[in-house]
């Protein structure tokens, strides 16, 4: 047997040898090419191609196929041999096959320049070559990947054309395929409707029939034309007889049915589907549709139990991560309970949830991840601010926390556990001296009680050594626990050894028992003040209300916020936004006329609130310039005066704004300019001196400060030279009672220019200090003339 196999090969090499002979050299070439590149080069691409060809995908996918990692080995292995094909056997009869494996290849790799180029240089040099046509087809392919559509639509439409003449079915569907996921990648779905009954008509394929027919369908259903979409899975049953698009377009078509108001009829689809074993691998998915079937129909406690079950049975599956979505959305929307949905849908964000669910189910976590924040908040200063009011209220419910905490304990077998959590009671009572039955016991309920412990050290002091008679429970409790089986908490007691971190805490947490009024979570005695309380309160609870108004679509409960704002805390910087926001209420139930009578309030009465404005926005009313300084239309005032020569009368006008107005930037500048006046019009340096003087005391960092200051300096060494002079003048003859008078004046008014020149120094190195202060007086010098942007009915009515 052997042999005889031998000696037919050696046949076969004989005969080849010999044409060799014959044909020349070329069909050598080829025979080596062949060997040793084109066989592997082909065998490399058609095994890559079919592993990525395998991969289960919809008929209309806009998602790239992926490249698995043999394959991804493989096609950089085919680029490699091809291209040596290329540069040392170009003559040889593989060129057009090395140039359509490198084209695709790159197509496979998303390296779709690359794959355009090889496709054309294919189409360049080999015009009448077998490959054309399909060549084309991915010209067009590459084009739309590289966002190239036009020419891309182009390309196909005349590769379709000529496959419909020539019969070829692949391309014609392949060129079809590649328009109508270019439709659905534009969101165009209608057209891509339109495009996939066209190819209905050309096809002759069953199978890509149902495949179609299962593609419109989906599209009908994103347009929202559900009877269409009914029609179009009933017709997939007509042409597939493959098993996974059967079930798929089954389950579709009893979602199609429920989103039609046909609820009755997709339940009674999917429980036969629920009755056949064999679709028993994808009960979860059944009864994930069946339970949302339940609830369209008003069943919700048969829809929770059947969620529950799915979220139960199909753990870590992408629909028991839909389940957990879809019980927030029922505790949210049927029951209200916004905490159960809250935990829904954390559980949901952080599983692995169907591509559909995976961005409603993040927003659904950041919104009420804010509502907790906000109620816990509005919760926390809610109950400070009441024990800041009820003191007593505080001191009660701290006993009760205690006696909580001593009911958990009692629940602790292992007394070192006990040991463990109790360790050094410090924290909670700090005794310095306790003198009574509980010297040597009492010291502090350390970590259990979390933090904040301190805060019930007065009532259980008290308590404790000052027992009421109806204490008699609590203490034998007390005492029972700390003295039981020779235990006794020392003040060298190792309370770091015991202290089991937060791990322990938490499962002791969690252990609570319902009936426990506080749990974990320890009154807390307020530390800030009752304003500051309001303050926060008012500021949580109408981010609370907005909250409940926009995006959580409560309305009512956003009323009654507002409303409670308004009531208790009237004083806060919160108020105007409020009433604001209760007219936004009052909009969105239609209610204008109560609306407008609010934002009409804003608008009386916050002339100085940005929230004005929006006010003014939403009567058609003029805006409000919320930079208006009313000593500025003054200082254009006086400075008008000024420019017609009136200096007496300029003069008075621009220091009534310097008096008027102390705190506007104008206030510096009005008191230089009447400085100015005095000095430069009206010839009074002493009086222009004393206005200086004003300036540099009043507003030491202002930029008018620098301009007058070296002059102002030089006046007050020159006031003292001259009464200096006359000192010594006084100085050197005898003096009369009268004259010693005029001496001690003098030196009373020396001692007062020495420190009005120390002044003067100290303004001239703060503004030096001061740049910031120093550009806003510069913004004030330089302001333009303006006229009238905005009406202003603070000063016009």
């Amino acid at each position: 047997m052997n042999f005889s196999y031998q000696s037919k090969i050696k046949l076969l090499l004989w005969v080849f040898l010999s044409s060799q002979l014959i044909s020349g050299c070329g069909v050598w070439e080829n025979f080596t090419t062949y060997f040793n590149l084109y066989h592997n080069a082909s065998n490399l691409f058609d095994k890559a191609e079919k592993q990525i060809l395998s991969q289960e995908t919809d008929l209309f996918s806009t998602e790239p196929p992926l490249l698995p990692g043999t394959a991804k080995a493989d096609l950089v292995k085919v680029i490699e041999k091809c291209s040596d094909l290329l540069q040392f056997n170009s003559e040889s009869a593989y060129v057009e096959d090395a140039l359509m494996m490198l084209g695709k290849s790159f197509y496979y790799q998303k390296n779709y320049q690359k794959s355009l180029r090889k496709f054309k240089e294919l189409e360049e040099t080999f015009p009448e070559s077998s490959y054309l046509l399909e060549s084309q087809l991915w010209i067009g392919k590459c084009q739309m990947r590289l966002k190239n559509y036009n020419d891309a639509l182009t390309t196909l439409s005349g590769v379709r054309k000529r496959a419909v003449d020539e019969g070829e079915g692949d391309i014609i569907r392949e060129s079809y395929v590649e328009e109508i996921v270019y439709k659905i990648t534009i969101e165009d779905y209608k057209s891509a409707v339109e495009v996939a009954n066209e190819f209905m008509d050309v096809s002759d394929d069953d199978d890509i029939k149902a495949r179609v027919w299962y593609g419109i369908g989906q599209l009908n259903i994103k347009i929202g034309d559900i009877e269409n979409a009914i029609i179009a899975f009933e017709n997939v049953f007509e042409f597939s007889t493959d098993f996974d698009l059967e079930f798929d377009a089954k389950l579709q078509l009893g979602i199609a049915l429920r989103e039609g108001n046909r609820s009755e009829e997709a339940l009674k689809i999917f429980s036969d589907m629920r009755d056949e074993a064999k679709y028993s691998a994808d009960f979860g998915e059944i009864d994930f549709e069946m339970a949302k079937t339940q609830r369209a129909l008003g069943n919700i406690e048969v829809a929770i139990d059947l969620f529950t079950e799915v979220d139960t049975l199909y753990r870590n599956t992408q629909t028991s991560s839909a389940a957990k979505f879809e019980l927030g959305q029922i505790y949210q929307y049927e029951y209200l309970q916004l905490d159960s949905a809250a935990a829904y849908y954390k559980k949901a964000s952080t599983s692995t949830l169907p591509k559909e669910y995976v961005k409603p189910a993040r927003e659904k976590n950041r919104l009420f991840t804010r509502y907790l924040k906000l109620n816990n908040d509005v919760s926390k200063f809610g109950k400070q601010l009441f024990y800041l009011e009820n003191p007593n209220e505080f001191v009660k419910d701290s006993v009760v926390y205690v006696e909580d905490s001593l009911a958990i304990a009692e629940e602790i077998s292992n007394i070192k556990e006990l040991q463990a959590i109790w360790a050094g009671l410090d924290s909670l009572i700090n005794v310095k001296d306790t003198t009574g039955f509980y010297a040597d016991t009492i010291r502090a309920v350390d970590s259990l009680i979390v933090s904040d412990t301190t805060l019930v050290k007065d009532s259980l002091i008290a308590k404790l050594q000052n027992p009421l008679p109806g204490d008699s429970t609590f203490i034998a409790k007390f005492d029972s626990l700390f003295n039981s089986q020779g235990f006794i908490i020392t003040t060298e007691f190792d309370q770091q050894k015991l202290l089991k971190q937060k791990g322990q805490q938490n499962r002791l947490a969690n252990q609570l028992p319902d009936s426990l009024k506080f749990k974990n979570n320890p009154p807390r005695r307020p530390t800030i003040s009752e304003d500051s309380l309001r303050t926060l309160l008012a500021k949580n609870e109408l981010e609370l209300g907005n909250l409940f108004l926009t995006e959580l679509e409560l309305p009512d409960s956003a009323k009654s916020y507002y409303n409670n704002i308004l009531t208790n805390y009237p004083n806060t910087k919160y108020y105007a936004n409020t009433i604001y926001a209760l007219g936004s209420y009052y909009l969105t139930i239609d209610n204008k006329e109560r609306a407008d009578s609010l934002f009409n309030i804003i608008y009386e009465n916050y002339r100085n609130e940005s929230i004005v404005n929006a006010a003014a926005d939403k009567l058609n009313k003029p805006l409000i310039d919320l930079n208006f300084d009313p000593a500025k239309d003054d200082y254009e005032d006086a400075e008008y005066v000024m420019q017609n020569e009136n200096y007496d009368d300029a003069l008075e006008l621009f220091y009534d704004v310097y008096k008027t107005y102390p705190n506007s930037p104008y206030a510096a500048k009005a008191l230089y300019t009447s400085g100015w006046i005095l000095e430069n019009k009206l010839s009074q340096p002493d009086s222009a001196a004393a206005v200086y003087d004003s300036l540099v005391v009043k507003y030491p960092a202002s930029v008018y400060v620098r301009s007058v200051a070296g002059k102002l300096s030089f006046y007050k060494q020159e006031q003292r030279r001259l009464q200096l002079a006359a000192l010594d003048s006084l100085n050197g003859s005898d003096l009369s009672v009268t004259d010693s008078l005029a001496l001690d004046s003098l030196n009373q008014t020396l001692t007062e220019y020495e420190t009005i020149g120390d002044t003067t120094q100290v303004a001239l190195r703060e503004e030096e200090q001061k740049p910031e202060e120093k550009k806003q007086d510069e913004k004030v010098t330089t302001l333009p003339k303006i006229k009238e942007p905005l009406w202003n009915p603070r000063t016009r009515r």
